[in-house]
């Protein structure tokens, strides 16, 4: 199979779609406008190292789902055999961002350092709150949450994530 860490799920063939081949997919992410432009999707079942790599012929998003034909998937049947299929897509065919932006696989297990030296851990996850995302870091035996916003995120070096939280902030994570 292709190197895991080069791609990124992005959702999951739930149903074949009409008697054609195309698969209805469940999009993971918020916002489902970047997969019409995936020309290629690494299709794989949730409990396997192996994963087949597809040429997309076309794709329209529907409501809260992305109708895609894969080539040579032509009819219902061959769709039907996708169903349950993760769908993967490669880090170099995502957009590119404006500079104060950032991709969430690119944040998660950096190290967390405030701008005076403190180690408060790694970046395990983050969160959706709506008006902005949440750092989720976790060490030391605490879990830090703490907004990525530009104020509070100081700078990057290598592996490690600069933060400066307001005061108070870390007090009341604990």
């Amino acid at each position: 199979m292709e190197d895991p860490d080069d791609y990124l799920l992005i959702g999951k063939v739930v149903k074949p779609h009409g008697i054609k081949g195309e698969v209805k997919l469940k999009p993971y992410a918020a916002d489902a406008s970047n997969i019409p432009h995936y020309d290629e999707m690494l299709l794989r079942k949730p409990d396997s190292d192996e994963g087949l790599l597809c040429s997309v012929s076309r794709c329209r998003l529907t409501g809260k789902m992305a109708i895609i034909k894969f080539d040579g998937v032509d009819t219902c049947n061959d769709a039907e055999s996708l169903v349950g299929n993760e769908v993967w897509v490669g880090k170099d065919a995502l957009p590119a961002l404006a500079e104060d932006e950032f991709y969430w696989h690119e944040y998660v297990g950096l190290q967390v350092v405030t701008a005076d030296g403190r180690e408060l851990g790694a970046v395990s996850s983050l969160l959706a709150t709506g008006p902005y995302d949440v750092l989720v870091v976790t060490g030391r035996g605490h879990e830090y949450l703490i907004p990525a916003r530009k104020e509070f995120i100081a700078g990057r070096h290598g592996d490690t994530l600069i933060v400066s939280p307001p005061d108070g902030l870390l007090d009341i994570n604990k």
